[in-house]
Parts: structure tokens; sequence; C-alpha cells
């Protein structure tokens, strides 16, 4: 597991503690062989060498995270968002993306403005052009910190730090992030993981726990994770994103989703499994494919784990994936 992955897990036990202190809990993957795709990775630029930033910003990693003396946090937020994009997985998951985890979340370090800001900052990000080479980090890892931003809004029920429309922008971010990034790729090699469709994923799942939000809402967070799935983007999803993917899934039918919504949404993701296999062999519509059983067999068995009685919304989603593969 990755350590921007175990420092994910470390934030979504923080919230879903939160989430347990009211009642009812809402607290929280199988897939096929990997097939030919579009995960080839775009020429490749060198990655920056070490410098006196590096060093610097590895003695604050070194001291726990503590801003050094005379500066301030949010100060060296700046900083942190320059990592955030970068083609280095040493500066971007180990140093930019950890740093704002222990800041905004885990040993909160930002006041409420200042994450508002960051967010604003991020949320930019997910809407930057496609052309730009090694693009694609800034964009996916602005999504995963924005999840950063929502679990510290979700932490304190009290002192939230968004608000019903800044939460409903943020989701419209998202999707339209959704429906357009066409870098994919899992993990790259030296530059690490890009892994747009999981940390967008991350986004929706603690996005669908926002206690504003209603039923449309919910939708338009299934709507995003389609946008992934069943897009012809031609990457097949086999980095485990179907088990990130299927969260957010299952955070929005525990809270309710109409079943009209649902039956549309299961319909979207059955459509490329209906269609004929194509001669000649259309790696786009193969991807569409797999990627749809995927989820759809990950959030088959993540729904029949569900404590009984399930919501009712899930109860619903179930039993209409249950006739899918049936049939």
């Amino acid at each position: 597991m990755s350590r921007h992955a175990r420092l994910a897990l470390a934030v979504a036990a923080v919230v879903a503690s939160a989430a347990c202190a009211r009642p009812p809990a809402r607290c929280p993957a199988a897939g096929a062989p990997a097939a030919p795709s579009a995960d080839a990775a775009p020429a490749e630029s060198p990655l920056p060498p070490p410098d006196d930033q590096l060093a610097r910003w590895q003695a604050i990693r070194a001291d726990g995270d503590a801003p050094p003396d005379g500066t301030t946090a949010a100060a060296l937020v700046p900083e942190l968002l320059d990592y955030l994009a970068s083609p280095d997985p040493v500066r971007r998951d180990a140093i930019a993306f950890e740093v704002l985890a222990t800041w905004v979340v885990l040993e909160p370090r930002l006041d409420a403005a200042e994450v508002r800001a960051l967010a604003a900052q991020l949320q930019d990000r997910l809407a930057a052009p496609l052309d730009v080479p090694d693009g694609v980090y800034g964009r996916s890892f602005a999504a995963l910190a924005l999840s950063l931003v929502v679990a510290r809004d979700l932490a304190d029920p009290a002192a939230p730090v968004l608000d019903a429309t800044g939460r409903r922008d943020l989701l419209a971010a998202a999707r339209a992030y959704a429906q357009r990034e066409d870098d994919l790729r899992g993990h790259t090699g030296a530059k690490g993981w890009a892994h747009a469709a999981a940390h967008t994923a991350d986004l929706l799942k603690f996005l669908a726990r926002a206690p504003t939000f209603t039923d449309d809402d919910r939708a338009v967070v299934l709507d995003a994770v389609a946008a992934l799935v069943v897009r012809r983007h031609g990457f097949n999803l086999h980095h485990g994103e179907d088990a990130r993917l299927a969260m957010p899934v299952l955070e929005a039918v525990k809270r309710g989703v109409a079943h009209d919504a649902l039956d549309a949404w299961v319909a979207a993701l059955a459509a490329p499994l209906g269609e004929p296999w194509p001669d000649p062999f259309d790696p786009a519509l193969y991807a569409a494919q797999r990627n749809a059983r995927n989820l759809l067999v990950t959030l088959f068995t993540q729904l029949t784990l569900l404590p009984e009685p399930a919501p009712p919304a899930a109860a619903h989603l179930l039993g209409r994936i249950r006739d899918l593969l049936a049939g």
C-alpha cells in the first residue's frame, strides 16, 4: 500500500469516528485480468534533482511536520501546493500530501479560513488544461487533497469548513473532472501513482457523507462514478480502482438515492455490457465493459455485507445488481 493510501486510511478513520458518534452509524474489492488499454505512458520528462528546498522539507518531516521557527503552516502552503503537482513522488506523496494530511486533518495547523483558501486553489486545479506534460499529477492530487478538506469539514459538525453551497460547488467540480480527465493510469513507474480515478473516488466518498446533501446531490455522486467507469476513455482500471469507486456509491446509498435514479445509474453501467463484441477489437469498449463488470461485482459483494436491515436505497441497488448479474 502506498504511503498516501495509508494516510488516506488514517484520515478516513478520523472522520468515521466522528460519523459514528451520531446514530444511525454510517461507517464503512473482485477484478478481472488486465487487458490492452490506453495505459501507455506519455513522453517522460526527468525527475527534478534533490535541492536545498527538498532537504528543508525532509527536515520538517523528520521533526513531526512542525513548521520551522519563525514561520507558520499557512505561509508554507504555497510550497506544498507546488510539490503536490510535482512528478517526483518524494515531493508529491511523501511530503506534500502527507504534510497536508497532518495540517488539515490529523493535527490541524490551518484554520477554517486557511483551509477554504486551500480548497479554492485545489478546486481550480481540477479544471486545469489536460495537455500539460505531467499535468495529471497536479489534477489527480488536487482531488486527493480536496478529500482532506471535506474530511476536515465533516470531522466536527459544530465547526464545518464548508457551507452547503461550497459543498455543492465542489461536487460539481468533481463531477466535471471525472467527465474530462484523459490520463487514468494507475502506477506510472518512476513517477509513482497518478491514480486519478481512485483519487476522485476518495473525494466523492467524503462528499457523499455531506449532511446537507439531498438524494439529488447523491445522484450526482453516482453520475461522477459512472463517468470514470464507462466513459470511453480506453483505460482498463486495474490498479484497485473498483474498490475505491465502490465507496462513494456505498456512502450515497446508505444515506438515500431515489430508486429511479439508481435504476438509471445501473442501466448506464450495464450499457457497454450489452454491446456486441466488436470486430475489429475496440479497446475503449473493452475497457468500459471490464470497468463496469468489476465495479458491479465489487458493489454486489459490499452490499451483501451491510448489516440488516439495509437502508432502502442500498437494498434496491443490491436487487438491481443481482438481477443484472444473474441475467
